[in-house]
């Protein structure tokens, strides 16, 4: 929140209107689904992991899974030279139900995309939440899943002011998308 506070402050102070309108007012222009924050930390966190694992990678590559334009997927990072294909889950805190079904539909494709080359590669769901790691490794049938599945789970620790601005930004989307 501390963004659209000083947002807010500027907007306030540049005599405007009252502190409440001025809020009201940044908060309806602030795109429902925005999360640039995200973005950021993901690229972060996507050097983090080249030097964790002293590899180079291509970002977002589109890779195509079928004969058509429609059927492709596009990782955080991936190398065809090693194999490794992987994706960045820039959240804190309890997932939602649609975060959860995005994991398992990245899953699915990095699957496909070993099914479609007919190599194994390294599969790997990168998260900044320690709880997020502990509960992709839990009980639970995703969890499950990744393990019959050979997918390693890796935790890169972000900055206390990387993990503040992603919980400002999940709570303004909170806020916007209600």
């Amino acid at each position: 929140m501390a963004q659209i506070e000083k947002i807010v402050e500027k907007w306030y102070c540049s005599g405007n209107g009252k502190r409440e309108i001025a809020r009201m007012i940044v908060m309806e222009n602030a795109h429902k689904s925005s999360s640039h924050v995200q973005v950021q930390v993901e690229e972060v966190i996507f050097h983090k992991v080249e030097e964790l694992l002293n590899l180079k990678f291509e970002k977002n590559k589109k890779i195509y899974l079928a004969d058509n334009a429609f059927t492709y997927m596009q990782p955080d990072f991936y190398s065809v030279e090693n194999c490794v294909v992987g994706e960045i889950f820039a959240h804190i805190g309890k997932p939602k139900k649609a975060q959860d079904n995005k994991i398992a539909n990245d899953i699915l494709k990095m699957l496909l995309l070993e099914k479609k080359t007919g190599k194994q590669h390294r599969k790997i769901i990168v998260v900044c939440d320690l709880a997020e790691k502990k509960k992709l490794e839990g009980q639970s049938v995703l969890a499950e899943s990744i393990r019959q599945f050979g997918i390693e789970v890796m935790y890169v620790k972000v900055c206390e002011d990387l993990q503040k601005q992603i919980l400002e930004a999940q709570e303004l989307q909170r806020m916007t998308n209600v």
